[in-house]
């Protein structure tokens, strides 16, 4: 599965981020002594900067959904559709898995389920309490984790309704992925 492809986020990606770079040595170089265009282009810049994440993002789950009429002619009905920050998962319980990854979305790319092993719900729990809950398997030695749940600051207790709910979907995502697995064993 490839994950990357470079010369996608090199357009999408890098080029935004190389005009942020240049906007900001320029704003250094010559509106030092005017600061309120000063101010405005570090604004600027720092903009740049957030929105790329959050429009990979978006433009993943876009170029997915445009990607889903041609999956019949690629003999792939799925069942069950997931979306998480890194990639769009689709299962399907005849035995197959399909993925369009973030930085790569411009194929559906298909994943082994003969390959895949360690199927878990990790619910990251420490102490009372947990940051991350996720679906995570091994695909060819390599991680794979489908995050259900993630807090960006602090932690939420085991008992929070959110944690709850995303325990269920992991172990709902773990089952659907060991059914398919077997279908796609027999």
């Amino acid at each position: 599965m490839k994950k990357v492809n470079f010369s996608y986020l090199a357009v999408w990606g890098g080029i935004p981020a190389v005009f942020a770079v240049i906007l900001a040595i320029v704003s250094f170089a010559v509106f030092m002594d005017n600061k309120g265009i000063f101010v405005f282009a570090i604004f600027v810049v720092i903009g740049i900067l957030v929105a790329i994440p959050i429009f990979l993002e978006s433009k993943m789950k876009k170029m997915a959904s445009a990607l889903e009429p041609d999956f019949k002619a690629q003999g792939f009905t799925y069942q069950y559709k997931f979306e998480a920050n890194d990639a769009v998962y689709y299962i399907d319980q005849g035995g197959k898995l399909g993925v369009v990854c973030r930085f790569n979305p411009t194929e559906l790319q298909f994943v082994d389920l003969n390959k895949v092993t360690n199927v878990r719900t990790n619910d990251g729990k420490m102490g009372w309490s947990t940051a991350r809950v996720s679906c995570e398997f091994f695909v060819d030695g390599k991680k794979v984790r489908i995050t259900t749940l993630e807090v960006t600051r602090g932690r939420l207790a085991m008992k929070d309704q959110r944690v709850l709910e995303a325990i269920s979907k992991a172990d709902q995502l773990c089952a659907l992925l060991n059914t398919a697995k077997a279908n796609a064993k027999g």
